[in-house]
């Protein structure tokens, strides 16, 4: 997963498509006139994947900032090994969508902190606000 999101920083679409399952990837990739900058990988979570394994689950967010926006791709993709190599099955995406405008949270993003909640229902509402004196 790590080298994927490295590919897409860099743009390179001949590993994507090389580390993609024969049967699933598209036939190009074109990042001409892509202005994104890939920011931040974080792996939430693993199911398998391990040397014994054949299959594997990475549950991940990925940000990314495009002029004055930041976004947020939250997946959970499956992999699995082709000819001994770890391929790119699919993967469902839970979010997608702009989380900062000039780097100020947006109140229906999903709250930094992790709790699963709306920015506004968390840290970004009056509870989680520090009052002014």
């Amino acid at each position: 997963m790590r080298s994927r999101f490295t590919a897409f920083e860099l743009r390179d679409a001949d590993y994507l498509r090389d580390s993609w399952d024969p049967g699933q990837r598209p036939a190009s990739l074109n990042f001409e006139g892509d202005t994104r900058t890939w920011s931040r990988l974080e792996i939430v979570g693993t199911i398998g994947g391990g040397d014994n394994d054949e299959r594997g689950v990475v549950e991940f967010k990925a940000q990314f900032e495009l002029g004055d926006d930041t976004y947020l791709l939250h997946e959970v993709s499956r992999f699995h090994r082709v000819e001994g190599r770890w391929v790119y099955l699919d993967g469902t995406i839970q979010y997608h969508g702009k989380i900062a405008h000039k780097g100020e949270i947006l109140r229906n993003a999903p709250c930094p902190c992790g709790s699963g909640k709306k920015y506004k229902k968390c840290c970004g509402g009056s509870a989680g606000r520090s009052k002014k004196a």
